[in-house]
This record gives structure tokens, sequence and C-alpha cells, in this order.
């Protein structure tokens, strides 16, 4: 699954010249894209290959800042998923895009997990939040959806092979595993970053996203 949601989202991400993306996961360590497509890549999460460690529910980034956000599963596993969605919204400017992996409910993972049956090492999602939800959510804040592919395993070659569903020629007796997800927000944030935020940030450039150095509480 990995590779086919890397595989889509280099494709997404290399039509874009210049602004900033921010990635809340480590799936995206390894996009391979031209130096030139965006001016910065600011990566969000607790390890040394991450640029910040800050709480996604408070984001250090000034409002309408941010040409595009990538989250993979981390909706799966956060019970404020709403309040994340919120954050990614007030950063990303208008006419931005989110780019989200979402797991789908009661998948071959979620049931062999609960049935005991999985490897007891991989991390169970918190929730399956669900694509109709998902959509929901996206709407009332007023993302649009652009786009939306399926993750799906043909169980005719035993549940071991994952596929773009929109690729398989049997595409109706496949099970959805996963929903690849580009929605692009319509409207500028009307509660503009807080002043003290703003002095406790660095210019990234004169024109665009800033980015606060404090640290997570």
């Amino acid at each position: 699954m990995r590779y086919i949601w890397q595989e889509w989202l280099q494709s997404q991400l290399e039509a874009y010249q210049g602004g900033f993306l921010l990635t809340l996961d480590s799936l995206t360590q390894c996009l391979n894209m031209p130096d030139n497509v965006f001016d910065h890549h600011i990566k969000l999460g607790p390890s040394l290959a991450h640029d910040l460690n800050a709480d996604p529910q408070a984001l250090p980034v000034m409002a309408d800042s941010l040409k595009a956000s990538v989250i993979s599963l981390g909706f799966d596993f956060t019970e404020t998923g709403s309040i994340l969605l919120g954050e990614i919204h007030r950063a990303l400017e208008p006419q931005g895009n989110l780019y989200v992996l979402l797991s789908a409910p009661n998948n071959l993972w979620h049931i062999k997990s609960k049935m005991g049956l999985s490897d007891s090492r991989k991390l169970v999602p918190e929730q399956s939040i669900g694509l109709h939800r998902f959509k929901d959510w996206l709407s009332l804040l007023g993302f649009e959806i652009a786009d939306v592919d399926v993750i799906s395993c043909p169980w005719w070659r035993g549940f071991s092979q994952f596929h773009k569903k929109s690729e398989l020629s049997k595409a109706w007796l496949s099970v959805p595993i996963a929903y690849m997800i580009k929605a692009q927000k319509k409207v500028a944030t009307l509660n503009p970053i807080k002043p003290l935020e703003e002095t406790l940030s660095i210019p990234l450039n004169t024109k665009l996203a800033n980015v606060s150095t404090k640290e997570a509480s």
C-alpha cells in the first residue's frame, strides 16, 4: 500500500511550482521530487528526520500560508481528527490542497486485528472514520473534493496484493483497503494567527509562510 500511495502522491505533487509543503507522517520521506517543486518541505514529527516537533492540533504555521499538506493514515490514529483537519484548513492558503490516505472501515487489517490474528507489533487504528464521514468534515470546513482513488485488494488473488481500484479489470469484486483523497480549500481562513504566535515566528518568505520556532507544550 505504501508504494501505491507514494506513486499517486508524487504524481500529484510534481505539478507544483513553489510554495510550502507540510507533511505529518513518515510515509512521505521517500518521495523523489525535483528540487524546484516546492520552496520548502516542512516535516512535522518527533524524530531527527523532521523539522518541527509540535502539537498537530496547534500547528506552528501561519494562517493561509501552505500550498499543500499531506497526512498518511494520521486521521486513523487520533481521536481528535476534526480538530487536526481544522488546523490544516487554517494553515492552507486559499486553493491549497490537502492529500490524505484514509483507511477503509472494517478492512481486512482491522478485522484481523480484532480477531487477534495480526502481528501484535502493528499499530491498530484508534477509529474507523470512513469516507462519507470524512467528506462531511471536509464540506463543513469549506473543502472541495478534487479527487478520490481507492486502494483495493482483489480477493480472487488471495488477498495478498493491493492495487488502485481504477486499474482493476474486476474492480467491483475488490475489497477497499484505503482511500487516497485530494481536497482543496476554497476560502480564506476567518481566524488568522494570534499576534503572540506571529511574534514567535521566523519568516521563511516575505510573501508566504512563517513557521514558529516554539515547542509544543
